[in-house]
């Protein structure tokens, strides 16, 4: 069977509200936390740059693993509501 990559896509509802400098830092926080994970591919740069979104790849198996993460660190980031997750298999 055939591995598929999902793309993970956080999009800050209101970027100006959530501010660039808290987007940067949660996509920091979340790079840390799945930099040595080979399932996971997330972009450091791509983070340094984001505006209003941060996405990455992980593969279909490690994606219900992947999401609790993506969610606690919103949370201790104080943005749940700030943020819609959602995945597309690329």
């Amino acid at each position: 069977m055939k591995e598929v990559q999902i793309r993970v896509r956080i999009r800050f509802i209101d970027w100006e509200k959530s501010t660039v400098h808290r987007i940067q830092n949660f996509g920091e926080d979340l790079w840390r936390s799945f930099e040595n994970n080979n399932r996971i591919q997330i972009d450091l740069g791509e983070i340094d740059h984001a505006i209003d979104e941060i996405t990455f790849l992980v593969r279909d198996t490690f994606l219900k693993k992947t999401l609790p993460e993506v969610n606690r660190l919103l949370r201790a980031h104080l943005m749940e509501t700030e943020a819609i997750v959602d995945t597309k298999p690329v």
